[in-house]
């Protein structure tokens, strides 16, 4: 009987440490991803501005706006005060 315990123990080690590593796995490709985006987004912005200038200057001109829309109307969370 303490057999099977040890063999479903060393089961649900296993099972643990395959999760512990599939996170990291899991953060590595979304970084890798976010990287090949990014790279990706800038590569598309530069062929942009050399084909087309006045598209250019208005997507990143809309970009902005809504970048400074959303930084003034974005509500952060209230300091704690310590009294």
């Amino acid at each position: 009987m303490e057999r099977i315990v040890q063999y479903l123990d060393d089961l649900e080690d296993l099972v643990y440490a395959f999760a512990l590593k599939w996170e990291r796995i899991r953060r590595t490709f979304r970084f890798t991803l976010f990287v090949a985006a990014s790279g990706l987004l800038q590569v598309f912005a530069i062929v942009l501005a050399l084909y087309n200038p006045p598209l250019a200057t208005a997507v990143a001109a809309i970009l902005l706006v809504s970048l400074l829309y959303r930084g003034a109307t974005a509500s952060y969370p209230e300091p704690l005060h310590s009294t």
